[in-house]
């Protein structure tokens, strides 16, 4: 049987449409990446979300409406608590503002097992996964774990005091050595001040500099370059500057 062309032209949309309302209903058809965790599957909290799950793409945000745990409690607990939106602040991020300290590694799995020992969940996480001390000092004021699951980690608490960031403000620094030190918050424009040049800069990022004003992390994050691999040769251009 044939069928008319005029026929097919309101047909074939119709099907298409139904198509992807069948597929959205079924949750094959995503227009966006979803950041809602896997469920557990079995035992005693089955059905509920998986701190496993947690991935390094989720907001402070994303964590919160999946957990219920405030977005204020996740941020005081990984230092982030002065950021200008905490919200927004990216699981990710830890790893680049903190990384391996010692043995231990402040990362993506530490939101997932501070997540779960703050709900009494079940997890699963590599020996080197820290919990930073803020963090710690929740869980044993806030969190559903019991004393015992607690002490079970009681190997892996990290200061944060190392990490903090000077907040002087412009008129109380001085132009010492020991100021020239690349930090999550450092600004393009400090780099340039410490002597630094633009086409330094860009051969290090492997792209043209950003703008002045923004933070080199960030400025790395919407790149997609990795922070971290590119710390350590500015530094090095900082130090030999003049």
């Amino acid at each position: 049987m044939r069928i008319r062309s005029t026929t097919a032209g309101l047909v074939l949309p119709v099907f298409f449409i139904l198509g992807i309302l069948i597929a959205s209903a079924l949750g094959f058809w995503e227009t966006e990446s979803s950041k809602i965790p896997k469920t557990i599957e079995e035992g005693d909290f089955a059905g509920l979300a998986d701190p496993a799950d947690i991935r390094g793409s989720y907001t402070l945000a994303d964590v919160s409406k999946a957990f219920d745990i405030p977005v204020e409690t996740l941020a005081k607990a990984f230092g982030f608590s002065d950021a200008e939106d905490p919200a927004a602040v990216k699981v990710k991020d830890f790893e680049e503002v903190y990384g391996v300290t010692g043995d231990l590694e402040i990362g993506t799995d530490s939101m997932r097992l501070f997540t779960a020992l703050y709900k009494g969940l079940p997890i699963e996480t590599d020996s080197t996964t820290a919990i930073p001390q803020p963090a710690w000092n929740i869980l044993k004021k806030e969190g559903a774990s019991d004393t015992e699951t607690l002490d079970k980690y009681s190997d892996r608490i990290v200061s944060l005091e190392d990490f903090k960031d000077a907040t002087v403000s412009s008129d109380q620094q001085t132009d010492t050595e020991d100021e020239r030190v690349i930090k999550g918050k450092t600004l393009f424009s400090e780099l340039l001040d410490w002597g630094v040049t633009k086409e330094q800069i860009s051969g290090v990022l492997g792209v043209p500099m950003g703008p002045s004003g923004m933070s080199v992390r960030d400025y790395c994050s919407e790149k997609e370059i990795e922070f971290s691999a590119v710390k350590d040769a500015l530094q090095e251009l900082v130090d030999k500057a003049e």
